[in-house]
């Protein structure tokens, strides 16, 4: 990997610990999201500097370019992601929903007694 390139990459991967940690401190993210993102970044900065490591792992499944292992390793993650955030809204839209009926109901018992 060009030299220059790898510089970039890991100031983009240490940045990125830093926004986890920030959001930790913030309690945006519990810990173990925090050290879900801090050991993928952690590895992303191994596999930056370390590439030899990808590759052997990459023959391992017979797969003959490292980018296609590296493409096919952001799609795992992208759709883990997604599916992760898709069943996170679902159960908040359901809360939300519950939330809404119960507040109906309430309202609709107390405009019954005023009338």
């Amino acid at each position: 990997m060009i030299f220059g390139l790898q510089i970039i990459a890991l100031l983009f991967a240490f940045s990125m610990i830093y926004f986890a940690l920030l959001h930790f401190k913030r309690r945006d993210i519990d810990a173990l999201e925090f050290y879900s993102w801090f050991t993928i970044w952690i590895l992303t900065a191994l596999i930056i500097i370390f590439p030899q490591i990808l590759r052997t792992f990459a023959r391992t499944f017979f797969i003959t370019r490292l980018f296609d292992l590296m493409v096919v390793g952001g799609f795992i993650l992208v759709i883990f992601m997604v599916a992760r955030i898709y069943v996170k809204t679902r159960k908040y839209e359901n809360k939300f929903e519950e939330f809404i009926r119960r507040d109906a109901i309430k309202n609709a018992d107390k405009s019954k007694k005023t009338k």
